[in-house]
């Protein structure tokens, strides 16, 4: 298990750059490889040095944040967006970014998403140690006598009937005994948000946003009042 996580920075404004430069060198359990203000400049550095994580602005030249994250797919790092533009969250999230932060950079944001990090890859060090990867996780529950094992990805979202959880995927719905909140538990963190007492969701499903509901394909969603300000921040 890593004490510390490497990472790079990739922001073509000095300024923002500097400042994340700044906060990751801060923080004891973070070490800073380097940082680029070009992202074509970073994409072979970032090959051979293969960071745990990835700092990226999204508005930059010759490459946006987004299409440079489609590039490093098979890279297997930790990417977190730090932009000025909310209007692109929902594409990050679709792309798996760990996080989307808003500019200007707070310290206490900053800190609160590299405790998220360091919480994920102790998970996730722990299910590897398994043989249990999150992108291939099977979820094994029963559904009146038989045992159904679905892929943790082909989720959309989860509904609460009671003591029971229904799970809504493109080709069916299943209903298992289980609470939603015991049901959460066996799915891979990270790629789950709760959005109200009876519905969670798979953040990389939703379509669009809104203040009062979320959509997922032909389903609409209702955010609750007590999980509004936690939405929010998932996608600021």
């Amino acid at each position: 298990m890593k004490n510390t996580l490497t990472c790079l920075i990739i922001d073509d404004d000095d300024l923002d750059r500097m400042a994340v430069e700044a906060e990751a060198k801060e923080h004891q359990k973070l070490n800073v490889l380097g940082s680029f203000s070009n992202p074509i400049e970073a994409l072979d550095f970032i090959k051979i040095q293969r960071p745990d994580i990835l700092f990226l602005d999204i508005d930059m030249p010759e490459l946006n944040g987004l299409d440079f994250i489609k590039s490093i797919t098979a890279l297997d790092t930790i990417n977190i967006i730090i932009s000025s533009h909310p209007e692109y969250a929902l594409q990050g999230f679709q792309l798996k970014v760990f996080d989307f932060i808003l500019k200007p950079l707070e310290s206490v944001r900053f800190e609160s998403t590299i405790k998220r990090v360091f919480d994920f890859t102790q998970l996730k060090d722990k299910a590897e140690a398994y043989d249990v990867l999150f992108e291939n996780e099977k979820i094994i529950f029963k559904e009146g006598h038989q045992m159904v094992t679905l892929n943790s990805n082909e989720i959309l979202y989860l509904e609460a009937y009671g003591d029971y959880t229904k799970i809504v995927t493109d080709k069916k719905e299943h209903l298992t005994l289980a609470t939603l909140s015991n049901f959460l538990e066996s799915l891979p963190v990270g790629k789950f948000m709760r959005i109200h007492r009876s519905y969670v969701v798979a953040t990389n499903k939703i379509d669009s946003f809104g203040t009062k509901q979320i959509v997922i394909g032909l389903n609409t969603l209702p955010i609750g009042k007590t999980y509004l300000k936690e939405a929010k921040q998932a996608f600021k």
